[in-house]
């Protein structure tokens, strides 16, 4: 087994995609495995998330004047590389809304907290607005056994690999904390006759106990199937050493039932633990998932039986037609013609041509 604590001397190989490359269980040439994020997503609600990237895209660009006008000189937005930059464009304006902040922000406590974990100093330069977080993350996991900390994983026959934030431990110290504070015992939760969780129902946790945990900085609610998922396939894979492409069972042998969240929103000061029932996740992500991915791989859906080509050519696009004009006047006819689709991009395009016109004589 790998040491979980330790850095390895080489990073994971990956393909062009960001895929880890994994050697099979049999040997021979390392394959792509899918990114375990990536497996269970196919079944996340994106709504909201979408919504959220719209409000911050359009609150940017009201910010940006610059990305206004880069924009307004997109003429084809079904042209590959114009995509591409109007791709550029969008990022930057959701940067600019300080869209990415909260994301930055839990990205550097996440970070944070593996330094805590870890027995390592926070450095000197933690902005104060931050160590209510970093004090309540001390606070929630006292006690609790790091029995490894962003350990890569693989589970073979779904081609899946990924990393675990935390392999969390129960101590006797914790639970007894845990039985002084709440006047009882730690238990995971249990289910009643309809099939609904109950919250400390089910058998006592016992010291030596393990189970999969994550840290989140950000809401956890709306994400709670994915995150399910997610555990669920991470407790039901095997440690995975690139160097050697070996595997071995999990530190601790996590449970497939229950995992944990540390959930920890950034700038509240706040830190609770979660159950998650990652059985049911993994059920999902075994059979849901895989029937997505399988699904939409299918090419076998469509024929087509009939056929027609037009020799009718395309004409040229504004772009061209304000490049070939002969004339202001033709100019001033393409604006008149193409009034309600023109843009400032379109106007310096042709301003420029008029100099050049104008130079020409």
């Amino acid at each position: 087994m790998s040491d979980p604590f330790s850095t390895p001397q080489a990073e994971l190989p990956r393909d062009r995609w960001g895929r880890p490359l994994i050697t099979p269980p049999e040997g021979g040439e390392p394959i792509a495995y899918t990114r375990c994020t990536t497996f269970v997503g196919c079944l996340e609600d994106t709504y909201h998330l979408g919504l959220w990237q719209l409000r911050m895209a359009v609150l940017g660009m009201s910010r940006r004047k610059d990305l206004i006008l880069a924009a307004s000189a997109i003429d084809d937005p079904t042209d590959q590389y114009q995509k591409r930059k109007l791709n550029d464009i969008a990022k930057a304006a959701k940067d600019a809304a300080a869209g990415d902040a909260a994301a930055n922000t839990g990205t550097a406590i996440h970070s944070l907290t593996e330094r805590i974990d870890k027995g390592e100093g926070l450095g000197e330069f933690i902005p104060e607005e931050y160590l209510p977080d970093l004090k309540a993350y001390a606070d929630i996991t006292n006690g609790l056994e790091f029995l490894g900390i962003e350990g890569f994983c693989v589970r073979d026959d779904l081609r899946v690999g990924g990393t675990y934030d935390r392999i969390l431990g129960f101590t006797e110290e914790f639970l007894d904390v845990y039985h002084t504070k709440h006047g009882d015992v730690l238990r995971y939760p249990g289910r009643d006759a309809e099939g609904r969780l109950v919250p400390n129902a089910g058998d006592p946790v016992q010291p030596g106990d393990a189970v999969i945990g994550d840290v989140k900085t950000g809401h956890v609610d709306l994400g709670a199937g994915k995150i399910a998922m997610q555990l669920g396939v991470y407790a039901n894979s095997e440690d995975y050493d690139h160097s050697l492409g070996a595997r071995s069972p999990l530190p601790g042998n996590p449970s497939k039932d229950w995992g944990v969240v540390i959930h920890l929103p950034a700038g509240t000061g706040t830190a609770r633990l979660l159950w998650f029932d990652i059985r049911a996740g993994f059920e999902a992500a075994s059979s849901l998932a895989v029937g997505v991915h399988a699904w939409r791989k299918r090419k076998d859906l469509t024929h087509a039986f009939a056929s027609a080509q037009s020799n009718v050519k395309p004409g040229p696009t504004l772009v061209e037609q304000i490049a070939a004009a002969k004339s202001p006047d033709a100019l001033r006819v393409l604006f008149s013609m193409n009034e309600r689709t023109w843009t400032p991009g379109l106007t310096a395009l042709a301003k420029a041509r008029i100099a050049e016109l104008a130079g020409g004589n």
